[in-house]
């Protein structure tokens, strides 16, 4: 969260100081056994959000060279899993 706010200000997207104290105030009510509807679409085998949610974060970072390294991890690993999971759904009869 404090990667996305740090991108946000950077291209000055007005956002409230307790942003990120209160999207992980919400986080911290979600069931420990939750499901998010991306980590369901790659988990499918479906097209999931991953490029407009890490992704665009990734590509807005690196056009104003802000580091995102939690991002890019987090990218780039389910990207690969995303692309597998596609694969072994199209091999299914």
């Amino acid at each position: 969260m404090n990667e996305v706010f740090a991108v946000a200000a950077s291209w000055q997207v007005a956002l409230p100081a307790s942003i990120v104290a209160d999207t992980m105030a919400v986080l911290d009510t979600v069931a420990a056994d939750g499901t998010t509807s991306m980590q369901r679409d790659i988990r499918d085998g479906k097209p999931s959000e991953l490029e407009y949610w890490n992704g665009a974060v990734v590509r807005l970072a690196r056009e104003k060279g802000i580091p995102v390294p939690t991002h890019e991890f987090i990218y780039h690993s389910l990207l690969l899993q995303e692309q597998r999971a596609r694969e072994v759904a199209a091999s299914r009869p």
